[in-house]
């Protein structure tokens, strides 16, 4: 559309989401291969500019975690991006949180543009009253384009608290997402917005979860124009949900989006709004400053996935309970907190679902792909049977190929787990036993394990999470055996 038509002038919003570190193109989970990568979409959002010079650009959160080259600049990288590319806000998402306080603050400072987050509180401080590198965090923010005056109210997912523990959080707490934008709006309105668009850190859903309320939130909120959704990794270039138009633009910068404000010049009244996301596929060139700055990291992080760390000798599969790279991963983890003087009696863990392992050589970039997330390793004290009820409560999850090892699950009536055992021998209800599993887990793996985290979270537990995370712990384990068979 273009930027004046007759009285009437266009504000363009252009949003990527869920980029995950993600700078050159990659593969949808369908997949579809050589689409997206921020490159790309740094190239689309260029060219959209220069057909709507009145525009926004803004990120739904989720920006850094994912990939090496972001991971080994301490996601930094991909702000410098932002920085560089000019985005006017973007909003936390929670897998910002997952490498530490150190590591979020770093990038707010990095950031040259505001992060727009209303529904957190630090402490007794709520989002806009922070200090230190936490002022970059304001709950929302005013913006003129084009003699109209745009305020964009950031939010984040609460289901934080049922993926993240505090050591990650660092004091930060998600807080009522209605409520918080329930203030947001009202605050936006009483300065005067022409529109009101929200970036939320939660997304398109079949029907509202703990995680994404979007919804009930804009159910109970009046006065949003525009929802910007993330998150959920869904491609929707556009819905309306209770009078708001919604967008969301999947994940990896596969689809770069876009929404069109139309105003009336003489009654300043908003009077049309339009949604569209459109795959970053080979029409879309890499952006060559975007390449320029990027490369170094690019070329260090391909060097890093290229190293071998064993050879594998025959195949190991990897599907189900017990299978051979469960048990593998749990036997790995164990022996990397031995070396860090942390002996455990038993770990739970399972696989992400990547296959069987095939003889030949491993690499670093297998294991990315066999742990894509930067889990840290826990550590707790339970009683035998605390660990029955941890293994009995997972194994309702039909989906779950959580091992625990090397103790034996022996089922009783109705398939329900009934006693443990090692090496033959009955282990006693009353035993406390050190085990150790991956935080995501121990925080209720996405409220799946509610249970363990109510066990976890008692004082004899002596709950501890290690200062090494589940992949370094897996290619520290296979560089020490060297061959696996």
């Amino acid at each position: 559309m273009a930027a004046d038509l007759g009285r009437a002038r266009t504000v363009s919003i252009f949003h990527t989401t869920d980029l995950h570190g993600r700078i050159v193109p990659t593969s949808t989970y369908e997949g579809l291969d050589d689409v997206g990568g921020f490159a790309r979409c740094a190239t689309c959002i260029r060219q959209w500019r220069r057909e709507s010079p009145h525009s926004l650009t803004v990120d739904v959160g989720d920006v850094v975690q994912g990939t090496p080259v972001s991971l080994e600049s301490g996601g930094t990288l991909m702000i410098d991006l932002f920085n560089r590319l000019g985005y006017d806000a973007w909003t936390l998402g929670n897998h910002d949180f997952d490498w530490g306080p150190e590591k979020l603050e770093a990038i707010l400072e990095r950031s040259a543009c505001p992060v727009l987050t209303a529904n957190i509180s630090r402490g007794t401080a709520p989002a806009g009253d922070f200090d230190g590198a936490w002022k970059r965090v304001l709950p929302w923010a005013m913006k003129e384009v084009g003699g109209f005056r745009i305020a964009i109210i950031g939010l984040i997912t609460p289901g934080l608290p049922y993926w993240l523990p505090p050591e990650l959080l660092g004091g930060a707490e998600a807080t009522d997402p209605a409520v918080a934008l329930a203030a947001g709006v009202k605050e936006a309105r009483g300065a005067k917005a022409d529109a009101v668009v929200v970036t939320g850190h939660m997304g398109w859903r079949f029907n509202d979860d703990y995680a994404n309320p979007v919804r009930s939130i804009l159910r109970d909120v009046d006065g949003v124009d525009v929802y910007l959704a993330g998150h959920s990794h869904q491609d929707q270039p556009s819905w309306m949900l209770h009078d708001v138009l919604c967008s969301q633009a999947s994940y990896h910068g596969v689809h770069c989006g876009r929404v069109d404000l139309t105003f009336d010049l003489d009654s300043r009244k908003l009077v049309d709004r339009r949604a569209f996301t459109i795959l970053m596929d080979d029409r879309f060139d890499l952006d060559p400053a975007v390449m320029t700055a990027a490369q170094a990291g690019l070329e260090a992080a391909d060097a890093t996935l290229a190293r071998e760390v064993a050879t594998v000798t025959r195949p190991i599969s990897g599907k189900g309970r017990g299978s051979g790279l469960a048990t593998l991963l749990c036997e790995l983890f164990a022996a990397t907190l031995r070396r860090r003087g942390k002996a455990v009696d038993a770990v739970f863990h399972g696989t992400f679902g990547t296959g069987d392992l095939q003889p030949g050589r491993l690499t670093v970039a297998d294991c990315w792909k066999i742990i894509p997330y930067e889990n840290m390793l826990v550590t707790a004290e339970v009683t035998a049977a605390d660990l029955l009820a941890i293994v009995a409560e997972d194994a309702k999850q039909k989906d779950s190929d959580r091992t625990l090892w090397p103790l034996e699950v022996v089922v009783g009536d109705g398939g329900v787990p009934a006693r443990l055992r090692h090496q033959g021998i009955d282990v006693p209800a009353d035993r406390r036993l050190t085990i150790a599993l991956n935080a995501y887990d121990a925080q209720s793996g996405g409220r799946r394990l509610m249970r363990t985290r109510e066990i976890l979270a008692a004082a004899a537990a002596n709950r501890r999470m290690s200062p090494i995370d589940t992949r370094s712990a897996l290619i520290d384990g296979l560089l020490d055996r060297g061959t696996i068979g």
